[in-house]
């Protein structure tokens, strides 16, 4: 995802969301046509390491994921052992 990204490739991925504030999902979601943009860094959240921006590239919308909550990668299935 991060060479595609460098190469200004788009990609799709699907994911299952989480509102941690709210204790919420909505299930998966599915986005096209998306790249990755750089996120939080260490000194702006406790969640550098997790939490994933994204672009979407037909809208310019901004967007973010958890990376643990990452399912499918260009219809590639994605398995978590952890």
């Amino acid at each position: 995802m991060r060479q595609l990204s460098r190469d200004k490739v788009p990609f799709n991925i699907s994911f299952c969301s989480l509102n941690e504030s709210d204790g919420i999902s909505e299930g998966l979601k599915s986005e096209t046509k998306v790249i990755l943009m750089q996120g939080y860094r260490r000194n702006q959240s406790e969640k550098h390491e997790v939490l994933i921006s994204f672009l979407r590239t037909e809208s310019n919308e901004r967007r973010q994921f958890y990376l643990p909550l990452l399912m499918e990668f260009n219809g590639i299935k994605i398995k978590n052992d952890r």
